[in-house]
């Protein structure tokens, strides 16, 4: 799964690099992750990095394919704090703009956990965002929110309980290179 996500994300690259589509570029930023529901059982909070890829297919409609890095950090109990699990992320999706500058986007794909030796995990994410034009160029600032949610029988397991959903809102700020 992980090499079938790698080769999707390298193709979208390829294709954004030599294709002339309506909006074609590179965006990497850092995030904010807030765990929700049950999963705030294990974290309180998370943070991480992303590098995402966005080819133009037309005025409103745009492919996606993102990579990251989302570390957590584990609950503190009985003063002892549970180990801080990473994770890797890999989605592809579909952006679509209801104008100009704002949209929403829905992606899908695999989480790798880096520092334990379990099964990927299906992740899933709904969001909005907008980019904010820069005055000196044309790249911009892209803000987001989203939604996520990763599905394993085996997912964070730092007391010896299975949890089958982690899910969390995700608060990100992106820098975008125009192609």
């Amino acid at each position: 799964m992980y090499l079938k996500s790698l080769k999707i994300f390298s193709l979208l690259l390829f294709v954004a690099l030599v294709a002339n589509a309506q909006r074609s570029n590179i965006i990497i930023g850092p995030e904010i992750n807030l765990p929700s529901g049950n999963s705030t059982n294990q974290s309180p909070i998370g943070y991480g990095g992303y590098l995402k890829g966005e080819v133009g297919l037309s005025q409103k409609f745009s492919v996606t394919g993102s990579v990251g890095i989302a570390s957590f950090l584990g609950k503190k109990f009985l003063n002892n704090r549970a180990e801080t699990l990473s994770y890797l992320p890999l989605k592809v999706g579909l952006k679509y703009y209801t104008d100009k500058d704002f949209y929403f986007e829905g992606q899908s794909g695999a989480s790798l956990q880096m520092n334990r030796d379990t099964k990927a995990a299906f992740a899933g994410s709904l969001g909005a965002g907008t980019f904010i034009k820069n005055r000196k160029n044309s790249n911009q600032l892209d803000i987001g929110l989203r939604y996520e949610g990763w599905r394993s029988s085996r997912l964070i397991i730092p007391n010896g309980t299975t949890n089958t959903i982690f899910s969390f809102f995700s608060l990100r700020a992106g820098y975008a290179f125009n192609l």
